[in-house]
């Protein structure tokens, strides 16, 4: 929004239902409150601080997200994604609302190396943990397993 009354009577032609649901939620106030009960002025700086709040319809709507989502929930989609990286063989990630259709990364990279070359330019990059062979599907933890008990 560009500042002042003008972004905001401009955000609110582009997106009145987000803006009239968020003044009610966030100020009790109707839009028709506006000139009355606020000056217009007023209104323009409260806009954008809703133009600020990733939770509000107004931002979703501005930025054409499909819902609106606070910081927290960002973050912890981050950290689920996180977690299933590091414990599941490619995993999906978590829907964010900026993509209406799912996650849109499907396919990993392809390579015309061989496995022999790619596991060559790791070694020679310094990377010195176990690689997958073509029979190991299963992704192993990052920690040293502890021996198996024998028994006596």
């Amino acid at each position: 929004m560009d500042g002042g009354i003008t972004g905001f009577l401009g955000l609110l032609a582009a997106h009145r239902g987000a803006l009239e649901f968020d003044w009610r939620d966030r100020f009790g106030l109707g839009l028709r409150d506006i000139g009355d009960r606020m000056t217009l002025t007023e209104a323009a700086r409260l806009a954008h601080g809703l133009l600020q709040d990733p939770s509000t319809h107004t931002f979703a709507a501005a930025s054409g997200w499909a819902y609106p989502a606070t910081r927290e929930a960002l973050i912890m989609a981050d950290l689920f994604d996180a977690f299933r990286q590091v414990h599941f063989v490619r995993p999906k990630p978590a829907r964010r609302p900026w993509t209406t259709d799912g996650p849109t990364v499907e396919k990993r990279g392809r390579t015309d190396l061989t496995q022999d070359e790619v596991i060559a330019a790791l070694r020679a990059a310094g990377h010195t943990a176990p690689l997958p062979t073509r029979t190991s599907s299963v992704r192993r933890p990052p920690w040293p397993r502890s021996p198996a008990p024998t028994s006596p």
